[in-house]
């Protein structure tokens, strides 16, 4: 095998492992609501929690990826993330378990723009957008893993064995594979795809590209469409449609089965098609997003299969345009920034994250239905489609620039 596609092999299971731990806290939530006695609005607390962090962290990250290399960056979030949540599992009150997470979410913000500067540094441009699609299914493969594991964990042995379970898998990469990510210790080397162009965009220089600001704007949109799903689609399944803890996990896992193939596929396919114009790919995932929420708002379904096969579109809708977005963001960042921005697209991303479950939680409680919640999300994923549509020429003229 090819070197790089080996180092991205390695990187794609290590990224599942801390999927695994870090998106194993939404099929959890059933079991934190019996645990802690929480409210509906409380849930909103949960996820975000993990990816506050985001907001102080990501780009201080995505620097220290650009400076110090992918491998010490990378293994040491996972490091700290790990840590995190083994605290979170001991946890004495709601509070102080939100407190772990957050410690936990500031290892996984470091993760993702070292492993944006990862695919930049190994591939050139034909090649990144399936590299991405394949690193990022793996983060959906260890959210499915963990839906389908996790649930069960919690009713057997408790939700606190589960969180345990979470930390231990985070922190498999970390032992196994520091000696394999020697490639990617430092400056890059023998394994990069091009060489070095002209220095790309300034820290902040971003904040006067219209275009740039409109991406990033679509991205925390998103950011709130993929947070929702992940803090209340449990919940959903549990209230609405009548599923226990265990059904409710199936579900999430066939949403992460969406999520995980449709981003292998958007990627190969905006290698192949469209590659100057891999914003409309955004567009198009957002477009599947909002006809599944609004089939959520007016149909609740209950027959396990069909209820599988919407929740595996609602995937594609909520997770599918995360390797499109990153990919974007780091080319337009080039050589020089795309640790970054990477680390940008990944504040922006978390600003949605933290903002979408209170929005939807609020709108739960107070509509008491699920039908607004839903109907309104399906109304942000159609603006994101049409900001997309409209603003992606000038979007894909920046990568160009870069």
């Amino acid at each position: 095998m090819d070197g790089r596609w080996l180092v991205l092999a390695v990187l794609t299971s290590s990224y599942g492992a801390g999927a695994f731990g870090m998106l194993g806290i939404s099929p959890l939530s059933p079991s934190l609501v019996d645990g802690f006695a929480l409210s509906s609005l409380q849930v909103a607390l949960i996820v975000p929690s993990i990816y506050l962090a985001g907001l102080f962290f990501s780009m201080p990250g995505g620097r220290l990826a650009d400076r110090l290399g992918v491998r010490t960056s990378f293994l040491g979030g996972l490091t700290l993330g790990a840590v995190g949540l083994a605290a979170a599992a001991w946890s004495p009150s709601f509070p102080a378990f939100l407190a772990c997470l957050f410690v936990a979410g500031i290892g996984w913000s470091v993760v993702n723009p070292a492993l944006g500067r990862a695919i930049i540094d190994l591939f050139p441009v034909r090649e990144r957008g399936i590299a991405m699609g394949i690193k990022q299914m793996g983060l959906t493969l260890g959210g499915v893993a963990s839906a389908l594991v996790l649930p069960s964990i919690a009713a057997r042995l408790g939700w606190r064995a589960a969180i345990v379970t979470c930390g231990a898998v985070v922190a498999l990469p970390v032992a196994l594979t520091w000696r394999t990510l020697r490639p990617l210790r430092g400056a890059p080397a023998g394994l990069v795809a091009a060489p070095t162009p002209p220095p790309g965009p300034g820290s902040w220089t971003w904040l006067g590209r219209p275009a740039l600001v409109a991406f990033f704007a679509s991205g925390l949109v998103l950011g709130m469409v993929q947070a929702a799903v992940l803090s209340y689609l449990p919940l959903y399944a549990v209230q609405a449609l009548s599923f226990d803890h265990v059904g409710a996990g199936l579900l999430v896992a066939c949403s992460q089965a969406g999520g995980a193939v449709s981003r292998l596929a958007l990627g190969a396919a905006s290698d192949r098609w469209l590659t100057g114009h891999r914003s409309l790919w955004l567009a198009l995932t957002g477009a599947v997003g909002a006809l599944i929420f609004v089939s959520y708002a007016v149909w609740p379904v209950s027959t396990p299969a069909l209820a599988g096969l919407m929740a595996f579109a609602s995937g594609i809708g909520a997770y599918g345009w995360v390797g499109i977005f990153f990919i974007v963001s780091a080319e337009v960042g080039g050589r020089r920034a795309a640790g970054l921005l990477s680390g940008v697209a990944f504040a922006s991303i978390v600003v949605g994250l933290l903002v979408g479950p209170a929005t939807f939680g609020l709108l739960l409680v107070r509509w008491d239905s699920y039908t607004v919640p839903w109907a309104v999300f399906a109304g942000l994923a159609v603006l994101v489609t049409t900001v997309t549509v409209v603003a992606g020429p000038a979007i894909d003229r920046e990568r160009e620039l870069a």
